[in-house]
């Protein structure tokens, strides 16, 4: 899996090869899923939390040198390989909000009349492989296979448990007389309540 290292007031490293530009700014966006579901005949919505958004991962460049043109055009050539690709991401701020790894998302270039050179902002997505979800949802199964599920029947040693065994295999009693025509579906049940129509 391809590595990217960088340093705020540095240069990002792509497998080790120094790429262009100097990282200004890192930003890191997370946020839960949160549906508003509106109350009849009241003020204020409920919040209903749905899940959890991958973090989003912003890297602010300033493109300067001789040719910033030719950079951006690098950068972009870089990046568009790894597009499906993710990346191992080593940043001490990414460390601390639990980002390992990232697909690149997005990269926007900006140039600003008056000022040389380029911004770049780099958008990565945290993703966790395919293979380690795999393996997880494995473990969950297996967990899930080797613990004891739950038993028909009153528990064990319980007084419904005596009662039943006590009775010894005996056949269920037959319902009332007047109630066998309609469970077998020669009767309606119009007839068992005085038959009015």
């Amino acid at each position: 899996m391809p590595y990217l290292r960088f340093a705020t007031g540095d240069r990002l490293r792509l497998d080790g090869e120094e790429m262009p530009g100097v990282v200004v700014a890192v930003e890191v966006e997370g946020e839960n899923s949160v549906e508003s579901l509106p109350r009849e005949g009241r003020t204020g919505d409920v919040h209903v939390l749905r899940g959890y958004r991958d973090f989003r991962v912003r890297i602010n460049l300033r493109l300067a040198g001789p040719d910033p043109l030719a950079e951006a055009r690098k950068f972009h050539a870089k990046f568009a390989k790894s597009k499906t690709e993710p990346l191992r991401v080593v940043h001490p701020h990414l460390a601390a909000r639990g980002i390992e790894k990232a697909l690149f998302a997005r990269l926007t270039t900006r140039e600003e009349g008056g000022e040389d050179g380029l911004t770049a902002v780099l958008e990565l997505t945290q993703v966790e492989p395919r293979e380690a979800l795999a393996e997880a949802n494995a473990r969950e199964a297996q967990a899930l296979a080797a613990a004891p599920g739950p038993q028909a029947g009153p528990p064990p040693g319980s007084a419904q448990q005596r009662r039943n065994e006590g009775k010894g295999g005996q056949a269920p009693p037959k319902p009332p007389a007047m109630l066998q025509g309609f469970l077998d579906g020669r009767q309606s049940a119009y007839s068992l309540v005085g038959g009015y129509r």
